[in-house]
């Protein structure tokens, strides 16, 4: 995996895409998920550039089509999706002057920054407690890189036993607790 070039990983990751895709019964190659805004292209681009500026660090094929399909699964699952509205930034006036629905009247749904901040730092702390500990930053970046939740998830994308995975999270419990990063502060 390591010596694949970039143009081929690239290729490989947009194929898989694309399949991923067609189990969603979406369109082809060229199709762009509505309210997103991506392709099976971007979809595999943004993959590959968290792999190489090393927002993924485990080197495997199936740990990056495993991030692959769960980025394009929750984008197919986001409100953005489901609740896109064309609404015209500069609208014309109706007959009767009204200028309509127009964006700047909406408020935004984005999280807070202090909220985003929050949940950042708390993320970085947990990433510093493991990250001279490869078993425990491979659960970790599981967990957040990848979304996965259930321990069968997480032991099939890291080739190892679901009882290795609570093992695991039982460690990371007690590390965690130990250096006191487990407590959110708001």
């Amino acid at each position: 995996m390591d010596k694949t070039d970039s143009g081929t990983v690239t290729k490989v990751l947009t194929a898989y895409a694309v399949r991923v895709f067609a189990e969603y019964k979406l369109g082809g190659p060229d199709f762009v998920i509505t309210g997103v805004g991506m392709s099976a292209a971007d979809f595999a681009s943004e993959v590959h550039i968290d792999y190489v500026t090393g927002g993924i660090t485990v080197r495997t094929w199936s740990y990056l089509f495993s991030a692959l399909r769960n980025n394009i699964r929750d984008k197919l699952r986001s409100s953005a999706r489901k609740t896109t509205d064309h609404v015209p930034m500069n609208p014309q006036p109706d007959a009767d002057g009204n200028p309509g629905r127009y964006l700047d009247g909406f408020p935004s749904s984005a999280p807070s920054i202090e909220d985003r901040l929050c949940e950042e730092s708390y993320k970085n702390r947990i990433r510093e407690c493991v990250k001279d500990k490869p078993p425990l930053k491979e659960l970790v970046e599981a967990v957040f890189d990848l979304d996965l939740r259930k321990p069968q998830e997480i032991a099939e994308t890291l080739g190892t036993s679901v009882d290795d995975i609570n093992l695991r999270k039982r460690r990371l419990e007690r590390l965690l607790i130990k250096s006191g990063a487990q407590t959110v502060t708001s």
